[in-house]
């Protein structure tokens, strides 16, 4: 068997038979088949050809290269013709029939062949019977429907996803699909299950039972109020996600690891090739991303010795020509056509088996095999040259060389460079309103307090770039008026400069300060990207105040170095214009400022102790004073002002879980609550869209019945969805108050983990990364469920206690009822930490049983409950 010989990929399909059908007609999937259309004693099989253009042909071939006699039969029916099929459509005949779908016709055809003399005179369509579509047609399928074996049933898919059955002469049912059919996909009749498989515009197969299908209730043009109150429903049997659209779905038996009585759907997508069980879960799949699939079909092999029952193989068509045979998704074979084949088929023409039948868009038909040609000449050595041993190792050894630098050195840095210089003014300013102006900046004495930023943009290294656009991104507490500028070109040496003005908001809590500034371009055609981060000034999102002595929250910081007096340390701050008053009085170990939220914080330096106290009148506003000062303190010790002895800084106290899980809760009871409206406004929408088409059907009625208040349940269905999504817009605005909160308050907790267990700089990278604070809500995922499934990451790898935390699989992402298991988590993960876990390296052992101790916060429960 051919199929079963190692990967090959430089050998032509051999051409054994080829011709056009028409000029200046077009084909697709679906307008080819091989069948013994016209039932001949002998078995052989003629190809059927119907074109866009209503034109069908049928062939015979007979020898090799065409003959004017191949072509048996040329009608034309004035109509396009979608798809041609053979089957046993005929009540009461056992009989292979075609089939013709049309874009509004279903037509069904007997072919017979007149004789006279024992020899063939000609061919003749004969029509059984059609059926007349309402809806356009897109593809059909066909099988014996709920398990009558004898006989085919034939399915038809419209454009909008109303599947049309019918039992053969005779219209059954109409049923619409329950899922959203932007395009229509691929259709296929599993008949071992009794299932109807298609792709939706949702990227998901699904399969719907025919005895499902024929039991609901009738649900094309239905009200859908009626709809809801009566009847049954259709409902999907299975649904799997493969994350890309179908372009062919074929039931076989392809793995090779099949048992004799099971079979499995196989997917091609855009992509991927994926190998499905019979109940949807995917069995396996592979990476096809490099070919652009034309064309797919499954045929049966002779089975082996050892094997118990019939395998398939998989022979895929691609647009550059390949024609690829696939063994268990292992690549056996591969040939060059010398076109791009729409349609494949493999089955025995003029009594030879195995033939590949192809069709290309334009109706070039081929019939091939797979082989070779023997070499025209045998390559001879003409020069008797001794080999030379040692010049063969010197080469090798500067072959070796080249490749060891160039995997060393990685990729090289392109020769064009863009810099990027960023002027922050060290002095914010005071501006006047404008029109683009929110009603919502920050103001000192009536003035808008804004810090103006010089962006200056210089190339080198080539002549000009092209396309060139700036994308800033900021926290949410800033308010800017333009977040992209675009140059057309830059030439080299030339100095693009533009300016930005940011403002801060009095609605949200400023959870950083620091500035992503990305700047993309085009270079000789190839996108190109550079990145320069900021950060603006403290003062421009707080200002000294009378010291603050008391407040609800707070924490101490133990240092090696304290500051002599806060005020050096903070000079920046407290020489602006609108803190020099108070600057001057400030004391020298205590520091107060207020947000441009409202919010307070302080810093009381003690001295005689060592430590450094923060505290707030609210959590979350502790982090960027905190923040800023052991950043200061940091870059003072870097300094030179305290060489005594190593700076550190140390966190001593528990961990205040209970203050960051409450704002955890707020956070996520806003999100239930936006839940629940959007499901009420969709309730309500329904209700709107359903009350009007009854007035509809009332108005267009020339003896309307009395509406029987229908115009007041209308008007106020329209009041509440209008009332709930004012609501919405408020919980949105609440909620990014409350994300900008948790936020600051997970930078925080941060912190104080890295110096309480005294985490290096790349555990602490780590770490951050899956605590994130980075927080973007969407309606299908929110940060609860992200920061859960990170640190279930982090607690099934390289916090994992023993191996089988490592093989257990992670729960699916999605919204969860409440915030019980991430706070177990987040709670785990510090719990290890304590015990002496670090994320830069796998744990061979427990760890935790080596140090002797429990869990500090948690007392020791697991994270195994979450599977």
């Amino acid at each position: 068997d051919w199929s079963a010989r190692r990967p090959m990929s430089l050998f032509q399909a051999r051409e054994w038979w080829s011709t056009k059908a028409g000029e200046g007609e077009e084909f697709d999937q679906g307008s080819m088949c091989v069948a013994n259309i016209d039932n001949e004693p002998g078995g052989n099989n003629k190809i059927i050809v119907g074109s866009y253009g209503g034109i069908l042909r049928m062939y015979n071939p007979k020898q090799r290269e065409y003959r004017v006699e191949d072509l048996i039969l040329e009608k034309n029916f004035g109509i396009p013709i979608l798809q041609v099929a053979a089957g046993r459509f005929v009540s009461g005949s056992k009989e292979v029939v075609l089939a013709l779908l049309h874009p509004h016709k279903l037509a069904v055809f007997m072919v017979s062949a007149v004789s006279s003399g024992g020899a063939v005179n000609y061919y003749t369509v004969v029509p059984a019977y059609e059926h007349h579509l309402v809806r356009p047609a897109y593809n059909m399928c066909y099988g014996p429907f709920g398990q009558n074996n004898g006989k085919d049933y034939i399915c038809v898919q419209s454009l909008d996803g109303v599947l049309s059955f019918f039992e053969q002469d005779s219209f059954a049912f109409n049923r619409q699909l329950p899922s959203n059919f932007l395009i229509p996909g691929p259709l296929c009749y599993f008949a071992k299950t009794d299932t109807f498989l298609t792709c939706n515009s949702q990227m998901q197969i699904e399969a719907y039972r025919y005895s499902v299908l024929a039991a609901a209730q009738d649900n094309v043009d239905q009200d859908a109020a009626a709809s809801v109150t009566s009847g049954k429903k259709v409902q999907v049997d299975w649904t799997t996600n493969i994350g890309e659209h179908a372009r062919y779905i074929e039931v076989t038996r392809f793995g090779r690891s099949l048992t004799s009585h099971q079979e499995e759907i196989l997917v091609i997508g855009e992509q991927t090739l994926f190998c499905l069980k019979e109940k949807g879960s995917i069995r396996t799949q592979k990476r096809i991303g490099e070919y652009v699939v034309t064309a797919a079909l499954t045929y049966p092999v002779p089975p082996a010795p050892t094997d118990s029952a019939q395998f398939h193989n998989l022979l895929i068509g691609t647009q550059s020509g390949h024609l690829m045979v696939f063994r268990d998704v292992q690549l056996a074979w591969c040939a060059r056509l010398q076109h791009a084949p729409v349609q494949i088929a493999v089955a025995g023409v003029a009594g030879v088996q195995g033939m590949i039948t192809s069709l290309d868009d334009r109706g070039r038909i081929v019939i091939s095999y797979l082989g070779t040609d023997p070499p025209s000449a045998s390559l001879i050595n003409t020069e008797m040259k001794e080999l030379n041993y040692d010049e063969m190792e010197t080469e090798h050894q500067q072959l070796l060389r080249v490749i060891r630098q160039t995997h060393g050195e990685g990729r090289q840095k392109p020769p064009e460079e863009l810099h990027i210089k960023v002027e922050v003014p060290p002095v914010v300013e005071f501006g006047a309103e404008d029109e683009d102006c929110d009603e919502n900046v920050g103001k000192v004495d009536g003035a808008i307090v804004q810090s103006s930023v010089r962006v200056q943009l210089q190339l080198a290294g080539a002549a000009f770039v092209e396309n060139v656009t700036v994308t800033v991104d900021a926290p949410a507490c800033f308010s800017y008026a333009v977040s992209k500028t675009h140059f057309n070109r830059i030439d080299q040496g030339q100095l693009a400069s533009f300016g930005i003005t940011f403002r801060v908001l009095t609605t949200l809590l400023c959870a950083s300060l620091d500035v992503t500034m990305i700047v993309s371009y085009f270079h000789n055609d190839e996108p190109r990207c550079a990145t320069a981060l900021f950060s603006l000034p403290l003062a421009l999102v707080a200002r000294v105040v009378q010291p603050v002595k008391n407040a609800q929250y707070k924490i101490a910081l133990d240092c090696s170095y304290v500051p002599q007096s806060l005020g050096s340390l903070f000079q920046d701050l407290l020489s602006q214009p609108m803190n020099q008053a108070l600057g001057m009085q400030s004391s020298a170990n205590i520091l107060s400022i207020q947000y441009i939220s409202g919010t307070d914080a302080t810093i009381i330096v003690s001295k005689s102790a060592g430590r450094i106290s923060v505290q707030s009148s609210e959590f979350a506003a502790m982090w960027l004073l905190s923040q800023e000062l052991c950043q200061r303190l940091q870059d003072q010790a870097a300094g030179g002002e305290s060489d005594e002895e190593p700076f550190y800084i140390q966190y001593q106290d528990s961990l205040p879980l209970h203050d960051y899980f409450a704002l955890m809760d707020d956070h996520f009871a806003l999100r239930k609550h936006i839940e629940e409206v959007r499901s009420d406004l969709g309730d309500r929408a329904q209700q709107y869209r359903a009350v009007q088409k009854r007035l509809l059907l009332r108005f267009k009625d020339r003896n309307p019945a009395p509406l029987n208040h229908l115009d007041v349940i209308l008007t106020h269905t329209y009041e509440q969805i209008m009332h709930l999504a004012d609501a919405i817009e408020d919980a949105q605005r609440g909620l990014q108050a409350v994300s900008c909160h948790l936020s600051a308050a997970t930078e925080l907790v941060l912190l104080l983990i890295r110096y309480r267990f005294d985490l290096d700089e790349q555990n602490f990278v780590i770490l951050r990364r899956h605590l994130s604070s980075r927080i973007v809500d969407s309606a299908d995922q929110g940060w609860e469920e992200q920061v859960d499934s990170a640190l279930i990451h982090l607690l099934r790898t390289c916090l994992a206690r023993n191996l089988r935390d490592r093989t257990t699989m992670p729960p699916p992402m999605k919204m969860p009822s409440d915030t019980m298991k991430l706070k177990k988590h987040i709670t785990n993960v510090i719990d290890r930490l304590a015990n002496g876990a670090r994320l830069t390296q796998v744990q061979e052992a427990d760890y935790a049983g080596a140090e002797g101790g429990e869990d500090a916060f948690s007392g020791g429960e697991d994270e195994e409950d979450d599977q």
